[in-house]
């Protein structure tokens, strides 16, 4: 029988819980949530202009420049002016920012590693289908957040051109309130 939309809310729900209480490398960082996910959105985008962390994180210029100056004490991440344009802040991962991704990536792979070693052929061939499903279906979307923080999941369709293809791609296939899906740190 296949699963309900409930049971399989709940297991995410549960999956979540477990991931966040076995995160082995989490509590030897004393960093909130939104400072990890900044210097992780830094670390993929540098160098990141301060307006586009805000943006990226949901949150004001000023908190977001005030952000990025307590990371910069930490000596987590490096403030310096655009070249071009001198009022533009660009921010870059130093160092140490980037060894505490890496360790924390580390950690996260050698905890999903010692699950999926647990794991019977069996449950790792199924494992291996969820994910191959989770990114084809990824690659066949788009998320786009308006300025009201309304997400809006739409379809990728190459393989048709034309005005039709172009005013389904821009129909919203669902709406969702708040953040946008994110790379996990977990």
């Amino acid at each position: 029988m296949p699963a309900s939309e409930t049971e399989i809310q709940e297991l995410m729900r549960r999956w979540r819980a477990v991931m966040v209480a076995a995160r082995p490398h989490w509590g030897s960082i004393d960093l909130t949530l939104t400072q990890l996910h900044a210097v992780s959105t830094i670390a993929r985008r540098q160098p990141l202009r301060v307006s586009d962390l805000a943006r990226d994180l949901d949150v004001g210029l000023g908190a977001a420049s005030a952000l990025a100056d307590r990371m910069a004490r930490r000596g987590l991440v490096s403030r310096r002016a655009d070249e071009r344009d001198r009022r533009i802040v660009l921010l870059d991962v130093t160092t140490r920012g980037r060894r505490l991704l890496e360790r924390l990536e580390q950690g996260r792979a050698e905890h999903v590693g010692r699950l999926i070693e647990r794991m019977t052929p069996a449950e790792r061939d199924a494992l291996a289908t969820v994910l191959r499903a989770f990114v084809r279906l990824t690659a066949e979307h788009t998320l786009r957040k308006d300025a009201s923080g309304i997400v809006a999941v739409e379809r990728q369709d190459r393989a048709r051109s034309g005005p039709s293809a172009t005013s389904e791609a821009a129909r919203p296939r669902a709406r969702l309130r708040g953040e946008a899906a994110r790379p996990s740190t977990c």
